[in-house]
């Protein structure tokens, strides 16, 4: 841990002056003072000075001036009163005159939000007193804890009392600052009052809907700030721009607007070469050799061959099936093309079915599936060729260490291949049915799903255009004896672009009160947004047949996803977006073979509870992504001015883990399996609301 004595033994005065501000800064880990208490009330002192300029942060005289000035320590007293462990001004400062005190709810639902962190207050309010808060709110490590002023005074710590004593803060001044903070911090603090420019969203709630306000966390803000500076840190990182940013907030305002968020897209792109015959037409080829000697599959090959061991047995064989995981898929790639040759060649043949010119891909192409298992030898000699054609996967070609492997993992792919298929039914299974949109197109829509993460769309606004969409059908129907209930969804990414651009507002604003004045427009926010084609299923309940309406589904299909502009696939695209499937085994048949290059989002059976977790499992597992899945709720929901609703509760967006699942791996996990982890559906609790899979 970094002393602040290291950082005065600097020899050079500029980066000396340099790390001792940074250390101070809420974005940083907090410094220990031991030792060196009195020069740790110099620098904050100097830190929240502007005047005179400062030129050195360990000035004596300078930050005896602070306490000097009445001036100084009323503008600090006085701000004390918007300190809040949730900022509402972010990343719209134009709310003001609000703050809130508070932590999540008890739960015993698993999820990743502020309460697995310390308490921590930020400040938010006026940006030309930003500086007064330094002193009182900035961190530090001290006897083995972490630390500041404003906690210590609260405490009455004799040792920093007289401190401050020596600076200039009397005994007298002391007592009124104790107890002004203990008055203007309670435990709970929530105004009683919605700002008109808060967001809100609205949930089905005890048969009526609920209005929330989603606020970030300070200390989760804090502490992904800080986690994107460690060089040991995983976690991949972005960084969001906002303008104003000592009105918004400390951590903003010492950032000068520039905040760190989680980036992990879904990082699908449409590749028309792994799907079909097309990598025949384009190279020749039945096989896709790439998935066998891409950068990743080599690393993967390398590891298997002793590079690069962890040192713990334990760790040691959960890497090693991690990494045999990998091969398998990696190999059911190699082979995807002529599973879909195959899959294709009877329900929707593609036009060129050429009497093969290889014997190996023939023979695959016309046995029947239960013989599968007889081509091991000849596949696992082709499956070493392409490794030995390919001057950086050459070295793995018959490698004593992996020639077992590779049979291993090639036997239990064409073992799932010939795996007889169930027989379709006829009837619904029970009242469940299927509406399945596909190829569906949508532009603009909010890649940012909470102030943390970058990535996917909110889970919750997928839930939300479902639950839009029942409610525009059952406005179409206009008869209450037609209900259709729609119960969870299952999304498919085929393709994903996102773009951090700045949307340009509308003229909105005079700029001169109550006279005849120019028109400005609004603050305009650069925020990240993703174009997305994608597949979802829906999961219908109703006692009618949904096959008899599919006229009015497609009439009541919503414009609108994720806060973009949804569109049906292109008229000459030749796709039937629309299909409706009263079996579940129907459903899977047409699933199952979706192209290789896309992806299914499905809930992870590990959510984790803290970031620490978040980092292991994201690092463990490639195929995971952090998600936006719901909200913690900060208080009991209650009427609230200002509410769209009867009822109104503050919250906090929880992070999810998610799964990117192959359709390889969906076809040879098996219909049960999709229909038991894939799906999402809406959970409703006292403390929180969250999409999840609700059998995990």
């Amino acid at each position: 841990m970094t002393t602040l004595q290291d950082l005065i033994d600097i020899e050079d005065s500029k980066p000396r002056f340099t790390e001792i501000k940074k250390a101070f800064m809420p974005y940083t880990r907090p410094v220990e003072v031991d030792g060196s208490e009195k020069q740790a009330l110099i620098v904050l002192l100097n830190l929240s000075l502007s005047n005179p300029e400062a030129k050195d942060w360990l000035d004596f005289p300078r930050a005896l001036g602070y306490f000097a000035d009445s001036d100084n320590l009323a503008a600090a007293e006085q701000e004390i009163q918007w300190f809040h462990t949730h900022n509402l001004k972010f990343p719209d400062c134009r709310v003001s005159e609000q703050r809130i005190i508070a932590t999540p709810l008890y739960s015993e639902t698993q999820t990743l939000t502020s309460k697995s962190l310390n308490r921590a207050y930020g400040w938010a309010h006026n940006s030309a007193v930003y500086k007064h808060t330094i002193w009182l709110l900035s961190e530090f490590h001290w006897r083995g804890r972490v630390e500041n002023l404003l906690n210590l005074i609260r405490a009455g710590d004799d040792f920093w009392l007289e401190l401050l004593a020596d600076m200039g803060l009397k005994p007298k001044a002391q007592t009124q600052l104790k107890d002004l903070i203990q008055y203007q911090l309670p435990s709970i603090h929530l105004p009683d009052q919605v700002n008109r420019h808060s967001k809100q969203v609205r949930f089905p709630w005890e048969g009526d809907y609920l209005s929330i306000t989603p606020v970030v966390s300070h200390a989760m803000q804090q502490e992904l700030s800080i986690l994107s500076r460690q060089g040991k840190c995983s976690l991949r990182f972005k960084t969001m721009s906002y303008p104003n940013s000592a009105s918004i907030g400390n951590l903003c305002g010492s950032l000068g607007g520039y905040i760190n968020v989680l980036n992990y897209p879904i990082d699908v792109i449409a590749n028309r070469y792994q799907t079909l015959g097309a990598s025949r037409r384009r190279t020749n080829r039945y096989f896709d050799d790439f998935q066998l000697t891409s950068k990743r599959t080599c690393s993967v090959l390398a590891h298997l061959t002793g590079f690069e061991q962890p040192q713990m047995r334990k760790a040691q064989k959960h890497v090693r099936q991690y990494q045999l995981k990998i091969i398998r898929k990696q190999i059911a790639l190699w082979l995807l093309p002529l599973i879909e040759l195959r899959d294709n060649s009877v329900t929707e043949p593609i036009g060129f079915y050429d009497e093969p010119d290889d014997e190996l891909a023939k023979r695959f192409l016309t046995i029947n599936e239960l013989d599968f298992i007889d081509l091991t030898i000849s596949l696992n000699q082709r499956l070493n060729l392409a490794l030995q054609n390919n001057r950086f996967a050459s070295r793995f070609a018959y490698h004593p260490k992996l020639m077992r492997v590779l049979k291993t993992e090639l036997m239990w792919v064409l073992t799932q291949l010939s795996q007889p298929e169930p027989e379709h039914l006829a009837v619904s299974d029970g009242k469940a049915q299927y509406l399945y949109l596909s190829s569906m197109r949508v532009f603009d829509t909010a890649a940012m799903s909470c102030p943390y993460l970058s990535g996917a769309p909110s889970l919750t606004a997928v839930w939300g255009f479902v639950h839009r969409y029942q409610k525009e059908l059952q406005d179409l129907l206009s008869d209450g004896e037609r209900q259709f209930e729609f119960k969870d969804f299952a999304i498919f990414v085929r393709n994903e672009s996102v773009q951090t651009s700045a949307k340009l507002t509308e003229p909105s604003v005079i700029a001169k009160a109550r006279s005849i004045s120019q028109v400005k427009r609004t603050t305009i926010i650069r925020e990240d947004c993703s174009d997305l084609i994608f597949d979802i299923v829906i999961t219908i309940e109703s006692d009618q047949r949904i096959s008899d309406y599919q006229s009015q589904f497609k009439a009541a299909l919503p414009t609108n996803f994720a806060g973009g502009a949804l569109f049906q696939p292109e008229i000459n695209s030749g796709v039937h977006w629309l299909r409706t499937f009263v079996s579940n085994s129907e459903l899977f048949q047409a699933v199952k073979g979706l192209p290789g290059y896309g992806t299914w989002l499905s809930p992870d059976s590990f959510q984790p509870q803290n970031l620490a977790e978040l980092q292991e499992c994201l690092t463990n597992d490639s195929s995971l992504i952090p998600v936006a899945n719901g909200f913690h709720f900060l208080e009991s929901p209650q009427a609230r001015k200002g509410a769209l609703t009867k009822l109104h509760c503050y919250a906090e967006n929880n992070i999810a883990l998610a799964k990117r699942v192959n359709p390889i791996e969906v076809r040879f996990a098996g219909k049960d399996h999709f229909f038991e982890q894939v799906f999402w559906s809406l959970e409703v609790t006292e403390q929180t609301i969250l999409i999840k899979n609700k059998r995990i």
